[in-house]
């Protein structure tokens, strides 16, 4: 896979993961805007590695978010 194909692999996923987390998890939606992102300080542009971590710090989010959630389920539903 050339260097135009995994930027526009990695952007599609980015995107769905985006939508998803819109869909599924709006109030961590609302909060991406706040994500920090660290991106190549010696590339002018963008690169394929900044993309990745950008996916793995969505995915990582996510994850986080859906554990807090489930544990304030738990406690409410054991009150």
């Amino acid at each position: 896979m050339n260097n135009i194909d995994t930027i526009s692999v990695l952007t599609k996923k980015i995107l769905k993961k985006t939508v998803e987390i819109q869909k599924e998890f709006p109030e961590l939606y609302d909060l991406l805007d706040e994500t920090p992102l660290f991106f190549s300080f010696t590339e002018k542009n963008i690169t394929i590695r900044d993309l990745r971590q950008y996916l793995i710090s969505l995915i990582r989010q996510q994850k986080s978010f859906e554990k807090g959630t489930s544990k304030k389920i738990i406690y409410n539903n054991s009150q």
